[in-house]
């Protein structure tokens, strides 16, 4: 191995040359280090123009909320929820919690974003990005994103960008705006699932209020024929099995009514498919099957086969049964009605705030000192290849198998395989000459 000075007596153009072997890896980190001066300039200046530049693009400031949202309540859709048994266990367990999925869809829709975008401090700051409807409720919706997260709760983020090269008012404007934005969208939010619950209240009210007529009006109808049946053949009372085993049949029949009201219910707001309507079908296929039992009188050992007993006898339990099945689905109805008509008057709040989003004390992006390491990388590679140019370029004027071995890979790109033949006729001319 020797050294070659290029330029006189520069020590920084001195070049390494290997006439017998390739240049070892130590060779190369001798040129870094005597070009050192620019590789540390790279990086410099490099870090420089990053860092500069990360005081020019927007910066971006992130407020956060997090909401609790309500637990998930039976209401009319547990109409069972009152019985014993496992069965209405089973359809509790059944039900679950699609508060947050609504949530999250209903914050990710343009009708939300556009009820915040009324907001006036909301309109003036993303006004002067668009003036147009439709520009800034997509601006807002690209602005927020919101996660639910393992523990039931959820989290509404916002963040919002300032304009290139900021001033501070600007930035304290964007500090502020994020954070009104987040508890703006949670307000509204709110109002919307109050609005929600308040029009679902008001229909099942209706719809229960003309079914509880319904089965007044049936009572009443029994009450009059089973007065003027007593009346007419003068009886009173039954056997005692007789008289169990119509109460239990009553109150099966009394399971198969509400069931039916109940899945009435559900038909009207939910998808006819679902697995609900499916649940709620079988259980009603159940308890009608366990019904004709009590009339065969398969239901148990000591259960009366009501089809057997004395026609009168018969009358009377029909009569028995039919009045104990619509007291216990009127007064079931009676007390989900009330139920229902202050669910249509209340007007609380839906959502629980546990930490109201405040104005941000730092930007979320640009990070600077992430723009500074990563731009001295950068200065770093570049000054790493300027060193590799110069050298190269140095090794092709001093070294004539380098600047040979240069232009065959020259003539290669423009000629492609006619390059091969041209070298191999220079080759014979060189051997003859020789010779």
């Amino acid at each position: 191995m020797k050294t070659t000075p290029l330029n006189g007596n520069n020590p920084h153009d001195t070049l390494i040359v290997t006439s017998e072997k390739d240049p070892h890896i130590l060779d190369y980190f001798t040129i870094v280090a005597r070009h050192r001066r620019a590789v540390i300039i790279f990086t410099i200046v490099c870090s420089a123009l990053v860092l500069g530049y990360s005081y020019l693009i927007p910066q971006t400031f992130e407020a956060e909320v997090t909401v609790l949202p309500p637990e998930k309540q039976a209401g009319v859709g547990n109409l069972m929820s009152f019985l014993a048994g496992s069965s209405a266990l089973d359809l509790m367990k059944s039900q679950e919690n699609p508060a947050l999925d609504l949530f999250r869809n209903v914050l990710e829709s343009r009708m939300l974003s556009e009820e915040v975008m009324k907001d006036p401090r909301v309109h003036r700051y993303f006004a002067t990005f668009d003036s147009s409807k439709l520009g800034m409720s997509a601006m807002i919706l690209n602005a927020t994103t919101s996660e639910a997260l393992r523990n039931g709760m959820m989290t509404v983020s916002v963040s919002l960008p300032t304009h290139w090269l900021p001033k501070q008012p600007e930035i304290d404007s964007a500090k502020a705006i994020s954070a009104h934005l987040a508890n703006t969208y949670v307000n509204e939010l709110d109002k919307f699932n109050r609005y929600r619950l308040t029009t679902t209240a008001h229909n099942t009210r209706v719809f229960v209020e003309a079914a509880y007529r319904e089965r007044m009006h049936s009572l009443d109808s029994v009450y009059a024929s089973f007065q003027a049946f007593q009346e007419e053949h003068k009886t009173i009372a039954l056997p005692e099995q007789l008289t169990s085993t119509v109460q239990a049949a009553a109150m099966l029949n009394a399971q198969v009514q509400q069931l039916e009201v109940q899945l009435g219910v559900e038909e009207q707001e939910m998808n006819p498919n679902s697995n609900r309507i499916e649940f709620l079908k079988g259980q009603l296929e159940g308890a009608r099957e366990s019904l004709k039992k009590y009339d065969n009188g398969t239901i148990g050992e000591y259960s009366l086969a009501l089809k057997s007993v004395p026609e009168l006898s018969r009358r009377f339990a029909n009569f028995t049964r039919e009045i104990k099945l619509l007291e216990q689905v009127s007064a079931y109805l009676r007390q989900q009605l009330e139920q229902e008509r202050i669910n249509e008057q209340r007007d609380l709040p839906s959502l629980q705030v546990l930490d109201q989003a405040l104005p941000p004390t730092r930007k979320a992006s640009p990070k600077r000192l992430v723009m500074l390491i990563l731009g001295g990388i950068v200065g770093f590679a570049l000054s790493l290849f300027y060193v590799s140019i110069r050298t190269f370029f140095i090794r092709l004027r001093t070294n004539p198998d380098e600047h040979r071995k240069f232009l065959g890979f020259t003539r290669s790109l423009r000629k492609g395989t006619r390059a091969l033949a041209s070298t191999n006729g220079e080759s014979q001319v060189v051997s003859r000459v020789n010779s």
